[in-house]
Protein backbone atom coordinates (compact mmCIF):
# COMPACT_ATOMS: atom_id res chain seq x y z
CA UNK A 1 0.00 0.00 0.00
CA UNK A 2 1.95 2.99 -1.42
CA UNK A 3 0.72 6.39 0.01
CA UNK A 4 3.23 9.79 -1.36
CA UNK A 5 0.80 11.97 0.71
CA UNK A 6 1.72 11.29 4.38
CA UNK A 7 -1.39 12.39 5.33
CA UNK A 8 -3.11 10.23 3.31
CA UNK A 9 -0.68 7.71 4.12
CA UNK A 10 -1.38 7.84 8.49
CA UNK A 11 -5.48 8.36 7.39
CA UNK A 12 -5.64 4.84 5.97
CA UNK A 13 -3.53 3.26 9.09
CA UNK A 14 -5.94 5.36 11.48
CA UNK A 15 -9.23 4.25 9.70
CA UNK A 16 -7.63 0.56 9.96
CA UNK A 17 -7.04 0.05 13.25
CA UNK A 18 -10.08 0.78 16.03
CA UNK A 19 -9.42 3.00 18.94
CA UNK A 20 -7.01 5.30 17.36
CA UNK A 21 -6.78 8.95 17.67
CA UNK A 22 -5.75 12.13 19.96
CA UNK A 23 -7.14 15.39 19.84
CA UNK A 24 -4.45 17.70 20.05
CA UNK A 25 -2.46 19.85 17.74
CA UNK A 26 -0.69 21.30 20.59
CA UNK A 27 2.84 19.88 21.66
CA UNK A 28 3.49 16.96 22.85
CA UNK A 29 5.17 15.62 25.93
CA UNK A 30 7.74 12.61 24.32
CA UNK A 31 9.93 10.15 25.63
CA UNK A 32 12.64 9.33 23.42
CA UNK A 33 14.99 6.92 23.80
CA UNK A 34 16.93 4.35 21.76
CA UNK A 35 19.44 1.32 22.05
CA UNK A 36 22.67 3.33 19.92
CA UNK A 37 22.96 4.92 23.38
CA UNK A 38 22.04 8.45 24.39
CA UNK A 39 24.97 10.01 22.65
CA UNK A 40 24.38 8.95 19.28
CA UNK A 41 23.94 10.91 16.01
CA UNK A 42 20.65 9.16 15.05
CA UNK A 43 18.53 10.35 18.70
CA UNK A 44 20.14 13.45 18.73
CA UNK A 45 18.82 14.38 15.09
CA UNK A 46 15.48 13.23 16.25
CA UNK A 47 15.90 15.07 19.28
CA UNK A 48 16.70 18.74 17.19
CA UNK A 49 14.06 17.83 14.99
CA UNK A 50 11.43 17.17 17.50
CA UNK A 51 12.48 20.45 19.74
CA UNK A 52 12.43 22.51 16.46
CA UNK A 53 8.88 21.66 16.17
CA UNK A 54 7.72 22.56 19.46
CA UNK A 55 7.50 19.17 21.40
CA UNK A 56 8.19 18.95 24.70
CA UNK A 57 11.22 16.11 25.10
CA UNK A 58 12.93 14.22 27.64
CA UNK A 59 15.26 11.71 26.86
CA UNK A 60 16.30 8.48 28.90
CA UNK A 61 18.23 6.06 27.07
CA UNK A 62 21.22 3.59 27.42
CA UNK A 63 24.64 4.78 28.66
CA UNK A 64 25.93 2.64 26.22
CA UNK A 65 25.63 0.65 22.83
CA UNK A 66 23.00 -1.67 23.65
CA UNK A 67 22.01 -3.04 20.42
CA UNK A 68 20.26 -6.37 19.82
CA UNK A 69 19.23 -6.72 23.37
CA UNK A 70 15.24 -6.74 22.52
CA UNK A 71 13.54 -6.00 25.58
CA UNK A 72 15.38 -7.35 28.30
CA UNK A 73 15.34 -6.03 31.91
CA UNK A 74 17.41 -5.74 34.86
CA UNK A 75 15.57 -7.87 36.81
CA UNK A 76 17.69 -7.36 40.33
CA UNK A 77 20.57 -6.09 41.71
CA UNK A 78 21.19 -1.93 41.29
CA UNK A 79 21.15 0.20 38.31
CA UNK A 80 22.71 3.88 37.49
CA UNK A 81 21.36 6.60 36.46
CA UNK A 82 23.05 9.58 35.22
CA UNK A 83 21.31 13.01 34.97
CA UNK A 84 22.97 14.92 32.13
CA UNK A 85 20.46 18.13 32.54
CA UNK A 86 18.56 19.85 29.73
CA UNK A 87 16.46 16.78 29.73
CA UNK A 88 18.81 14.27 29.45
CA UNK A 89 19.20 11.02 31.24
CA UNK A 90 21.22 7.81 30.66
CA UNK A 91 21.03 4.36 32.04
CA UNK A 92 23.32 2.03 32.63
CA UNK A 93 20.70 -1.36 31.37
CA UNK A 94 19.09 -1.92 28.26
CA UNK A 95 16.46 0.40 26.14
CA UNK A 96 13.17 -1.50 27.79
CA UNK A 97 15.08 -0.46 31.50
CA UNK A 98 15.27 2.89 30.18
CA UNK A 99 11.34 3.07 29.39
CA UNK A 100 10.61 1.87 32.71
CA UNK A 101 13.30 3.87 34.52
CA UNK A 102 11.35 6.90 32.80
CA UNK A 103 7.48 6.09 33.36
CA UNK A 104 8.37 4.75 36.86
CA UNK A 105 10.68 7.66 38.47
CA UNK A 106 11.84 10.47 35.94
CA UNK A 107 8.31 11.34 34.18
CA UNK A 108 6.03 9.34 36.97
CA UNK A 109 4.32 12.66 37.97
CA UNK A 110 3.57 13.40 33.84
CA UNK A 111 3.95 10.61 31.58
CA UNK A 112 4.46 11.02 28.12
CA UNK A 113 1.99 11.27 25.19
CA UNK A 114 4.08 9.70 23.43
CA UNK A 115 7.36 7.23 23.07
CA UNK A 116 9.89 7.56 19.99
CA UNK A 117 12.92 5.11 20.12
CA UNK A 118 15.60 6.07 17.77
CA UNK A 119 16.66 6.78 15.31
CA UNK A 120 18.77 3.44 15.19
CA UNK A 121 21.58 3.00 13.30
CA UNK A 122 20.71 0.29 10.67
CA UNK A 123 17.22 -0.94 10.14
CA UNK A 124 14.94 -3.22 11.77
CA UNK A 125 12.61 -5.07 9.20
CA UNK A 126 10.77 -7.90 9.55
CA UNK A 127 9.76 -8.94 13.03
CA UNK A 128 12.56 -7.32 14.90
CA UNK A 129 12.41 -8.73 17.37
CA UNK A 130 16.02 -8.94 18.66
CA UNK A 131 16.09 -5.28 17.97
CA UNK A 132 16.39 -3.16 20.80
CA UNK A 133 14.98 0.35 19.37
CA UNK A 134 11.48 -1.94 18.53
CA UNK A 135 12.12 -3.42 22.36
CA UNK A 136 11.81 0.11 24.01
CA UNK A 137 8.63 0.80 21.95
CA UNK A 138 7.21 -2.59 22.52
CA UNK A 139 7.66 -2.43 26.48
CA UNK A 140 5.99 1.34 25.94
CA UNK A 141 2.93 -0.53 24.49
CA UNK A 142 2.80 -2.40 27.56
CA UNK A 143 2.34 0.42 29.34
CA UNK A 144 -0.14 1.51 27.21
CA UNK A 145 1.25 4.28 25.15
CA UNK A 146 1.21 5.08 21.97
CA UNK A 147 5.19 4.64 20.31
CA UNK A 148 6.99 4.92 17.27
CA UNK A 149 10.18 2.80 16.40
CA UNK A 150 12.29 5.04 13.53
CA UNK A 151 15.72 3.03 11.94
CA UNK A 152 17.83 3.96 9.21
CA UNK A 153 19.11 1.64 7.44
CA UNK A 154 22.64 0.70 6.31
CA UNK A 155 24.26 -0.32 3.00
CA UNK A 156 26.48 -3.60 3.96
CA UNK A 157 28.84 -3.10 1.34
CA UNK A 158 29.52 0.71 3.42
CA UNK A 159 31.38 -1.30 6.22
CA UNK A 160 34.49 -1.08 4.41
CA UNK A 161 33.95 3.02 3.73
CA UNK A 162 36.54 5.36 4.40
CA UNK A 163 36.85 7.66 6.52
CA UNK A 164 33.77 6.88 8.21
CA UNK A 165 31.71 3.43 7.18
CA UNK A 166 28.51 3.81 6.61
CA UNK A 167 28.37 7.29 5.29
CA UNK A 168 24.43 6.99 3.72
CA UNK A 169 23.02 5.82 7.05
CA UNK A 170 24.97 9.13 8.28
CA UNK A 171 23.40 11.66 5.92
CA UNK A 172 20.23 10.15 6.18
CA UNK A 173 19.37 10.74 9.40
CA UNK A 174 18.38 14.38 9.15
CA UNK A 175 15.99 13.25 6.64
CA UNK A 176 14.45 10.49 9.19
CA UNK A 177 14.46 12.67 12.11
CA UNK A 178 12.33 14.78 9.83
CA UNK A 179 9.66 12.64 9.00
CA UNK A 180 9.25 11.59 12.28
CA UNK A 181 7.77 15.17 12.92
CA UNK A 182 5.92 14.86 10.22
CA UNK A 183 4.42 11.30 11.38
CA UNK A 184 3.73 12.70 14.21
CA UNK A 185 1.79 15.96 13.08
CA UNK A 186 0.15 13.44 10.75
CA UNK A 187 -1.22 11.54 13.37
CA UNK A 188 -2.11 14.45 15.53
CA UNK A 189 -3.71 15.71 12.45
CA UNK A 190 -6.33 12.62 11.92
CA UNK A 191 -7.04 12.15 14.83
CA UNK A 192 -10.47 12.36 16.30
CA UNK A 193 -11.41 14.13 19.15
CA UNK A 194 -11.00 12.47 22.64
CA UNK A 195 -9.32 9.73 21.32
CA UNK A 196 -5.74 8.27 21.14
CA UNK A 197 -2.36 9.21 19.15
CA UNK A 198 -3.01 5.30 18.37
CA UNK A 199 -4.77 2.42 19.11
CA UNK A 200 -3.90 0.56 22.09
CA UNK A 201 -0.99 -2.11 22.33
CA UNK A 202 -0.10 -0.29 19.04
CA UNK A 203 3.31 0.70 17.87
CA UNK A 204 4.58 2.19 13.94
CA UNK A 205 8.21 0.29 13.15
CA UNK A 206 9.29 3.09 10.87
CA UNK A 207 12.13 1.69 8.65
CA UNK A 208 13.90 4.59 6.34
CA UNK A 209 16.12 3.82 4.00
CA UNK A 210 19.89 4.94 3.51
CA UNK A 211 19.06 7.83 1.02
CA UNK A 212 18.84 11.79 1.07
CA UNK A 213 15.10 12.94 1.10
CA UNK A 214 15.06 13.97 -2.18
CA UNK A 215 15.62 9.90 -3.14
CA UNK A 216 13.08 8.56 -0.91
CA UNK A 217 10.41 7.11 -3.29
CA UNK A 218 7.56 7.16 -1.31
CA UNK A 219 5.73 5.87 1.84
CA UNK A 220 4.73 2.56 2.25
CA UNK A 221 2.15 0.36 5.23
CA UNK A 222 2.79 -2.83 4.60
CA UNK A 223 2.80 -6.21 6.89
CA UNK A 224 6.32 -7.39 7.95
CA UNK A 225 8.26 -9.79 6.70
CA UNK A 226 8.72 -13.51 7.81
CA UNK A 227 12.70 -13.37 7.27
CA UNK A 228 15.56 -10.79 7.05
CA UNK A 229 17.92 -10.53 3.71
CA UNK A 230 20.34 -9.01 6.38
CA UNK A 231 21.94 -11.54 9.11
CA UNK A 232 24.40 -11.88 11.59
CA UNK A 233 27.80 -13.52 10.78
CA UNK A 234 30.38 -14.80 12.73
CA UNK A 235 33.88 -14.38 11.12
CA UNK A 236 36.86 -16.51 12.57
CA UNK A 237 39.91 -14.88 14.06
CA UNK A 238 43.37 -16.50 14.38
CA UNK A 239 41.92 -17.91 17.90
CA UNK A 240 39.79 -20.14 17.44
CA UNK A 241 37.52 -19.46 20.46
CA UNK A 242 37.16 -16.13 18.80
CA UNK A 243 34.73 -14.83 16.32
CA UNK A 244 34.08 -11.26 15.09
CA UNK A 245 30.37 -10.55 14.37
CA UNK A 246 29.34 -8.45 11.18
CA UNK A 247 26.85 -7.77 9.27
CA UNK A 248 26.33 -10.12 6.51
CA UNK A 249 23.41 -10.30 3.57
CA UNK A 250 21.42 -13.29 3.17
CA UNK A 251 19.53 -15.38 0.62
CA UNK A 252 16.03 -15.09 0.64
CA UNK A 253 12.88 -16.51 -1.35
CA UNK A 254 12.28 -13.44 -3.69
CA UNK A 255 8.24 -14.85 -3.04
CA UNK A 256 8.04 -14.38 0.26
CA UNK A 257 9.17 -10.47 0.63
CA UNK A 258 6.36 -9.85 -2.05
CA UNK A 259 4.28 -6.51 -0.40
CA UNK A 260 5.99 -7.00 2.50
CA UNK A 261 8.49 -3.99 4.54
CA UNK A 262 11.68 -5.22 3.18
CA UNK A 263 10.51 -5.23 -0.52
CA UNK A 264 9.32 -1.01 0.18
CA UNK A 265 12.67 -0.86 1.92
CA UNK A 266 14.37 -2.37 -1.00
CA UNK A 267 12.31 0.00 -3.47
CA UNK A 268 13.33 3.26 -1.90
CA UNK A 269 10.34 3.56 0.64
CA UNK A 270 9.88 4.69 4.15
CA UNK A 271 8.41 1.17 4.96
CA UNK A 272 6.23 1.39 8.30
CA UNK A 273 5.23 -2.01 9.32
CA UNK A 274 1.95 -1.81 12.53
CA UNK A 275 3.00 -4.07 15.59
CA UNK A 276 1.38 -4.52 18.72
CA UNK A 277 2.77 -5.67 22.28
CA UNK A 278 -0.60 -8.18 23.16
CA UNK A 279 2.11 -11.58 21.58
CA UNK A 280 -1.67 -13.39 21.25
CA UNK A 281 -1.54 -15.52 18.29
CA UNK A 282 -5.62 -15.63 17.85
CA UNK A 283 -8.30 -17.74 18.56
CA UNK A 284 -7.93 -20.46 15.32
CA UNK A 285 -4.36 -20.89 16.40
CA UNK A 286 -5.46 -21.27 19.91
CA UNK A 287 -8.07 -23.70 18.90
CA UNK A 288 -5.66 -26.08 16.92
CA UNK A 289 -3.53 -26.02 20.14
CA UNK A 290 -6.66 -27.03 22.56
CA UNK A 291 -7.89 -29.88 20.02
CA UNK A 292 -4.22 -31.59 19.52
CA UNK A 293 -3.68 -31.60 23.34
CA UNK A 294 -7.21 -33.34 23.78
CA UNK A 295 -7.25 -35.39 26.83
CA UNK A 296 -4.33 -33.04 28.20
CA UNK A 297 -6.86 -30.70 29.12
CA UNK A 298 -9.49 -32.69 30.40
Amino acid sequence: MRKRSIFLLLTVVMTCLPGSGFAQDEPLRILLTNDDGYRAPGINAVRDALLDSGHEVIVVAPHDNQSGSGVRLTTGGQIRVVDHGDDVWSVYGSPADSVLVALRRIMRNDLPDLVVSGANFGQNLAYGSSSGTVGAATMSTYAGLPSIAISVGIIVAERRSEPRRYPSTFAAFPGAAVFVTELIETLQGSAPAGGRLLPTHTLLNVNYPPRLPRQIAGVSVVPAATGSDVTLGYQRTVDPEVFNVIFEPVEIDEGRLAGTDIEAFRNGDIAITVFDGIWDVGDTPRNEIVSRLGSMLE
